[in-house]
């Protein structure tokens, strides 16, 4: 284990001592600060933080996450490739967009951006260790798919100096992901090329209409890994995090993460309309059933073969390779998907 270092002890204090007395409108001095890596970081550099302050009894549990890409863990730092707008997306986002109160979203306590000298520090509220990802009840994930729900009816057309550090899903990005497509497919044999060159017939067909569909502020990887349960006494429960793939791109590309993977027909149905029912509630407008289900089915086709255009080239590492045959499985799932008699029933919703 890294051994910490006393001098960033002591800009961490400062550091928290001055966002947290903007936040609570009076001085905060920090008495008492203990620090702990992160056994779950995968992509970035995480510490978890136990700050007593001068005028609590109670320890404030502070997550603290290092966006510098020098300092990403060793086998994400082959893999991503950041340039200085990604690595600030993610406190953006929380700065212009997040809160706690408006959409439960982690406490942004405080942060330091000094890249030039190797700190791109957030300081978040620590929501504990469960992600949605290891939580098998259905209602878990029904609830988080009511949340991107109320979070994309309250993002369509934000203001402009809101959302313009955010990159736009546009016909350029579907195009990309074809080419990408297209130089992968010669890598790959038998029924796994068949299957990606579906995929590829499929986005090439709809590039237009992909771009045209409405945009809102969207996650981007709303997988369950990036989804936060705080404890059952806690309100709200639900805490998306990660942001740094945030982008305003079609409603539709949150929900697909949130359907992917293991899911019964039944139970994807039950994620949809829970959807459904909670956009039309914060909307007032009603959803075209078949509409929607044409989104989701194209967005997840073209959301699957991104993914298996970044996996594609590290197929060698059995662990990626792994990843990428996941991928490739929700690829086939999505092209072969029919309407069933249970899911047009869906049209009475709202």
């Amino acid at each position: 284990m890294p051994r910490i270092d006393d001098r960033i002890s002591r800009l961490i204090v400062k550091t928290l001592e001055e966002g947290l007395s903007r936040l609570r409108g009076r001085p905060v001095r920090v008495r008492e600060l203990r620090r702990a890596f992160a056994r779950s970081s995968s992509t970035f550099h995480t510490e978890r933080l136990r700050v007593l302050l001068d005028r609590d009894e109670k320890p404030l549990r502070v997550f603290l996450k290092d966006l510098h890409p020098e300092h990403q863990v060793t086998d994400a730092r082959a893999l991503h490739r950041l340039n200085r707008t990604a690595w600030r997306r993610e406190l953006d986002v929380y700065r212009s967009i997040l809160s706690r109160e408006r959409f439960g979203t982690l406490d942004l306590y405080a942060y330091r951006w000094e890249p030039e000298r190797g700190r791109c520090w957030l300081f978040l509220e620590d929501a504990g260790r469960t992600l949605l990802n290891d939580v098998l009840d259905l209602r878990e994930w029904t609830d988080a798919a009511r949340w991107a729900a109320r979070f994309h009816a309250a993002t369509r057309d934000p203001p402009a100096n809101q959302t313009r550090f955010l990159p736009r899903w546009d016909l350029g990005r579907y195009r990309r992901c074809a080419e990408g497509v297209k130089q992968l497919l010669p890598t790959v044999e038998g029924p796994e090329r068949a299957i990606l060159g579906a995929g590829l017939d499929s986005l090439t067909a709809r590039l237009g209409w992909l771009s045209r569909l409405p945009r809102c502020v969207i996650h981007g990887q709303l997988f369950g890994k990036n989804i936060m349960l705080r404890p059952r006494r806690a309100r709200p429960r639900i805490a998306v995090i990660d942001w740094e793939t945030a982008a305003l791109g079609p409603r539709a590309f949150d929900i697909a993460s949130i359907c992917s993977g293991r899911w019964s027909a039944e139970e994807r149905q039950a994620l949809l309309v829970a959807y459904v029912e909670e956009y039309q509630a914060a909307t007032g407008q009603v959803t075209d059933w078949d509409q929607f289900c044409q989104e989701v089915r194209a967005v997840g086709i073209h959301h699957a073969l991104e993914w298996l255009v970044w996996w594609g080239p590290h197929r060698a590492v059995p662990r990626r390779l792994r990843r990428f045959q996941t991928f490739l499985r929700e690829l086939e799932k999505r092209l072969t998907e029919r309407p069933t008699p249970e899911l047009a029933a869906a049209r009475a919703v709202g």
